[in-house]
């Protein structure tokens, strides 16, 4: 899994091949071969791998929020997180456009969404979970491939106008306003 995850983010879906793949994992063709006949099924598998494991660190990212600082804070930790690991990044858009053409990725990425959401929704609703979730999205690639990005300053305030327009939005201590 860690192979082929490799072969994609190096050079794309499009150019993953069972010797690739085999030549990173420093194992026979055969073997692969064996357990994946079809490429899209190794590919879909390595996938549903990566989306396991960015997953726990997208939950936990948000367990430790008492009040709508914090959880800006751990949004914006995540954010500059994704925006540091470049090769998480591209796996993520790989995946995206891989959904765009395929039901199956396209399952994968709405389990992913759910998962990923799952701590912000814990303090809100749906919706702005939501909306964080497009704007993490949005920021790590702009972080990324854009030459000009909100600053953290600017930034964590747009979270914060998001979080606080939530009036479902509550905290472990049942308070639902920014901590003073």
């Amino acid at each position: 899994m860690e192979a082929t995850l490799k072969v994609v983010a190096e050079t794309g879906v499009k150019s993953v091949t069972h010797r690739r793949v085999c030549s990173a994992a420093n194992m026979s063709l055969g073997t692969v071969n064996y357990h994946y006949r079809d490429l899209n099924d190794l590919l879909l598998d390595s996938f549903a791998f990566y989306v396991e494991r960015v997953s726990v660190a997208y939950e936990n990212s948000f367990s430790t929020a008492r009040n709508d600082e914090e959880l800006a804070d751990a949004v914006l930790a995540l954010i500059d997180s994704l925006a540091d690991d470049s090769d998480t990044a591209i796996l993520m858009w790989e995946l995206y456009v891989e959904a765009a053409r395929d039901r199956r990725y396209r399952m994968l990425v709405r389990k992913w969404s759910v998962r990923a959401k799952s701590g912000v929704a814990a303090y809100c609703g749906a919706t702005t979970a939501t909306a964080i979730e497009a704007l993490w999205d949005g920021a790590v690639m702009q972080r990324i491939v854009g030459d000009a990005y909100l600053p953290d300053d600017e930034l964590r305030r747009v979270i914060l106008s998001i979080i606080r327009s939530d009036p479902l939005r509550h905290y472990p201590d049942g308070r639902t306003m920014a901590a003073r």
